[in-house]
């Protein structure tokens, strides 16, 4: 069977420039209406978000999937070459590093072996806490108890 055609409409090329502009954060598909609105530009819900969809699996958008409550969380971090590493994500500061460890082909294996399920090393995303944000936590709570403490 022949593979369907993507194809790219005005609008889904304009959320993509809208999600490129603030690369450096994560938006909800809320915010993401809202930029648009601010330059003038009328996009409708279902299709901001089957955009960000589609963005997501191209690997050209990042995802944080809705925690308590909250909208998800899209960032642009343009599309990754096949055979690229995962990426470890920060939620606090939204710092996005590459996954580069000799320990992830092992990790693979485990998972092949033990629970018969392939993983895909260039979509492997682990969300948590970046050195400095860890550092900064620590440093806040060693205060926190130091005032508590006086």
């Amino acid at each position: 069977m022949a593979e369907r055609v993507r194809y790219r409409t005005k609008q889904q090329e304009l959320i993509r420039d809208c999600l490129e502009k603030h690369s450096d954060r994560f938006v909800t598909a809320e915010q993401c209406m809202d930029c648009l609105k601010a330059e003038g530009i009328h996009v409708g819900q279902t299709t901001v978000y089957r955009a960000l969809d589609r963005l997501t699996e191209e690997n050209a958008v990042i995802k944080i999937p809705a925690v308590d409550g909250a909208g998800a969380q899209y960032r642009y971090i343009g599309e990754l070459r096949p055979g690229s590493p995962g990426r470890l994500v920060c939620l606090q500061c939204g710092k996005i590093i590459p996954l580069e460890c000799n320990k992830l082909h092992g990790f693979s294996e485990h998972i092949l072996k033990e629970h018969d399920f392939a993983l895909d090393s260039s979509h492997l995303i682990f969300y948590g806490c970046c050195r400095e944000c860890r550092k900064f936590r620590e440093t806040q709570e060693g205060l926190q108890d130091r005032n508590e403490n006086e």
